[in-house]
């Protein structure tokens, strides 16, 4: 009777190398001692591709509801708190599911569902109501609340309908350190990697995108 040698198989080590470079890989992220813009419209993306998920699970919005509320199922705000001397600010991306009252109101309720509060060490500079590279689109008004949802020069950054499809938005997120201009007219010799991001959702499917620029 043979017996089975000791020893690894070519699979087995290269399952073992992909699980240490992923292990890696996420230690240096969570590990890292200062967050990065394109680390927070990573999350911000997250927030709207969940948005996006629920505008699409959760169905139609009644008609009633959708003659006096609109068709948008999902939205996500975005609130700007400013506190100490001299002042910390960031920026808190909500993401809020209408939820119609039972007939015969008319009526519905934004029910808050999921929230992310931007690291100190990242601004939100400004977002446009489509995706445009900074040149183009910004600044326009960087913060919005659900209060002043109903009014057209107010609306939310990200706003979903049961179809799937998303408004069209970007936001630009700069860090709060000194370093060079994110603006892409103007020009700089250092690399602006750790200094500036761009988040961009599409209209169709509420596709998203980041990059680690303002184009």
């Amino acid at each position: 009777m043979k017996r089975r040698q000791a020893g690894f198989t070519l699979t087995e080590m290269m399952v073992v190398v992909a699980i240490i470079g992923i292990l890696v890989t996420m230690a240096i992220v969570y590990m890292r001692g200062t967050v990065r813009p394109i680390d927070v419209a990573n999350r911000v993306g997250d927030l709207a591709r969940e948005a996006s998920r629920r505008a699409v699970a959760l169905g139609p919005v009644r008609s009633d509801v959708a003659v006096s509320m609109g068709t948008a199922r999902t939205v996500v705000t975005a609130t700007r708190t400013s506190v100490g001397t001299p002042p910390i600010t960031t920026t808190t991306f909500v993401l809020w599911r209408l939820q119609e009252d039972p007939l015969p109101a008319a009526t519905g309720n934004w029910i808050a569902v999921q929230q992310y509060t931007t690291d100190v060490h990242v601004l939100v500079d400004s977002w446009a109501l489509s995706v445009v590279p900074y040149a183009t689109g910004g600044p326009s008004p960087a913060i919005t609340s659900l209060a002043a949802w109903a009014d057209p020069a107010a609306p939310p950054p990200i706003l979903c309908r049961p179809n799937g499809t998303c408004t069209p938005c970007s936001v630009f997120f700069q860090s709060t350190v000194p370093g060079p201009s994110c603006d892409p007219a103007v020009a700089s010799a250092q690399p602006i990697y750790e200094q500036c991001a761009k988040l961009a959702v599409m209209p169709l499917g509420g596709a998203i995108t980041t990059r680690a620029d303002w184009n």
